[in-house]
């Protein structure tokens, strides 16, 4: 049996899933043999960690998803995966950020808001777990507030907004 050298591991959606629970579901599978599970365990499943992918040493991207099983290491690397992430981005929007930057030529308050919009995007976008075919897209809450010397309170621009809506 090949040994896994990362695996990504999906956590229960109703509650957090703490340190411990995730280290103890590593130490009591370390050294033993290991698969990820199928997609309709993953439906039904009502455990706190599911396995969804192992990826052995020299992993490419181009390789197709497999099944196999492998042996969990202590050199293993783990991945866990969220259903659902809580973002809070702060902008800085004080006076200095209307000044013109000199290497662009834009002024930094639009720069600002250009690296909000690649951001939020990228958070937005699903993604394949690597080593499977499965397209994941967890639900993200974002509140965005924005900080500005002229102003004494800032309330969110933007507070718990569901991405996946």
């Amino acid at each position: 049996v090949e040994e896994a050298d990362q695996i990504y591991l999906l956590m229960k959606e109703e509650y957090r899933i703490s340190r411990n629970v995730r280290l103890a579901w590593f130490l009591g599978k370390l050294n033993q043999v290991i698969w990820p599970a199928s997609k309709p365990e993953l439906l039904n499943s009502e455990n706190e960690l599911d396995l969804l992918s192992i990826l052995p040493k020299g992993w490419q991207p181009d390789f197709s998803p497999t099944m196999y099983p492998y042996m969990l290491m202590p050199s293993t690397r783990a991945t866990f995966l969220a259903r659902r992430y809580r973002f809070i981005i702060e902008l800085d929007l004080s006076p200095s950020t209307g000044i013109v930057d000199d290497s662009t030529g834009e002024m930094i308050f639009d720069e600002v808001f250009h690296a909000l919009s690649k951001c939020l995007a990228g958070l937005a976008q699903p993604f394949k777990v690597p080593g499977t075919d499965q397209l994941f897209k967890p639900k993200i809450f974002i509140t965005i507030l924005a900080y500005s010397s002229g102003l004494l309170a800032s309330p969110p621009i933007i507070r718990s907004y569901d991405s996946s809506a």
